[in-house]
């Protein structure tokens, strides 16, 4: 009689497949049970100067408190911030402050009943994301780095310009005026909208009644009306925009309108400069007000001496009416940047309307960035 055959015995492999099968089962039974009180997936990359929007599902909300920890790469505390209901998700928001590169790390925890219980990564192991800048912000922390990261700036310069005295029979004339500016100028970086000014100019002077010489009444009447008139304004008002066409070249167009004698008279002023104001620039310009006169200037500035920027200028005018002569000034500035952003200035030159006669010029300028 014979017996009934016994099952073959299970391969080895076959055993092991059963093992590995039940493991993952289990694995997967407990993945998703974590995942029903939070599921969450990570950003994978930032951009700077931007919120960070970090995102989870989240079971038995009101059950817990989901909080997320975080901290820019570098840091060595923690700064926390709680999720809050979104339309469909919770949503916690690290400040654009914070967010900078090279990246920013952080990790979610729940609290419930006085204890924290991790949700993803850890302040042990936090999970990292990289943070990158898109070229417009790279130029900003450029721009703000040179300024000292100060975007204010507070300025005040007065100066004298003398173009002689001119022989008038027995008496000498006077051929001069002054001027003071005082501005406030704030950086946007908002490109190609750099910088927004305005300010406060004054200029007056006195200058012969004529285009070049003295006239005959300066002889006998030197302080009549005749030999000698008030020219410039009082107030004038102005404001500027400064455009960032590309990295280191810059537009100034400015809007200016004075009152004088008579009545408010329109002007305006543009320059067109390449390199940094404070440093090693060229500058060319034009400055125009009704009834006062024009000026056409070229400046070159340099920073070669450490924490002493000079610029030199040439400037053609007629300031300060523009019923005489055209002039040249030579100028020279020297500027000394002080503690705290402040900063003085001193200017020095010369000017004449002709090869006979001419003044000086002298000036002081202060300013301070905040």
């Amino acid at each position: 009689m014979s017996l009934p055959a016994s099952p073959p015995a299970s391969p080895p492999l076959a055993r092991a497949g059963l093992v590995v099968a039940a493991t993952l089962a289990l694995a997967t039974v407990a993945t998703t049970a974590r995942a029903d009180g939070v599921r969450h997936v990570p950003p994978a990359e930032a951009l700077a100067d931007q919120p960070l929007r970090v995102r989870a599902e989240v079971t038995r909300a009101s059950e817990r408190t989901l909080l997320l920890r975080y901290r820019p790469l570098g840091a060595t505390s923690w700064s926390q911030v709680e999720f809050a209901r979104g339309a469909e998700e919770w949503i916690a928001t690290v400040p654009p402050t914070e967010v900078a590169a090279p990246g920013v790390e952080y990790f979610i925890v729940s609290a419930e009943g006085g204890a924290d219980t991790a949700e993803f990564a850890s302040a042990e192991a936090p999970h990292r994301v990289g943070v990158y800048a898109d070229a417009r912000t790279l130029r900003r922390n450029r721009d703000l780095a040179h300024a000292g990261q100060r975007r204010s700036r507070a300025r005040v310069a007065g100066q004298y310009v003398s173009y002689g005295r001119r022989a008038a029979g027995r008496n000498d004339i006077a051929d001069h005026y002054y001027r003071v500016d005082a501005d406030f100028g704030y950086r946007l970086l908002a490109y190609p909208l750099e910088e927004i000014r305005f300010g406060y100019t004054r200029l007056e002077g006195y200058v012969p009644q004529s285009f070049r010489a003295p006239p005959p009444a300066c002889d006998s009447a030197p302080e009549s009306a005749d030999c000698r008139v008030y020219a410039g304004f009082k107030v004038g008002g102005w404001f500027e925009l400064g455009l960032g066409l590309t990295e280191g070249v810059r537009l100034d167009l400015r809007g200016i309108v004075v009152a004088n004698q008579v009545s408010a008279a329109p002007g305006g002023r543009a320059e067109l400069r390449v390199g940094a104001l404070d440093g090693n620039h060229v500058a060319l310009g034009v400055e125009v007000i009704s009834d006062v006169g024009g000026s056409g200037f070229f400046r070159l500035g340099w920073d070669t001496v450490p924490r002493l920027p000079m610029a030199a200028t040439v400037e053609i005018t007629d300031f300060p009416a523009s019923t005489r002569a055209t002039g040249v000034r030579l100028i020279y500035d020297l500027f000394v940047p002080l503690p705290d952003g402040l900063r003085a200035g001193v200017r020095v030159g010369y000017a004449a309307r002709d090869e006979k006669i001419g003044g000086l010029t002298t000036g002081l300028s202060a300013s301070l960035d905040f």
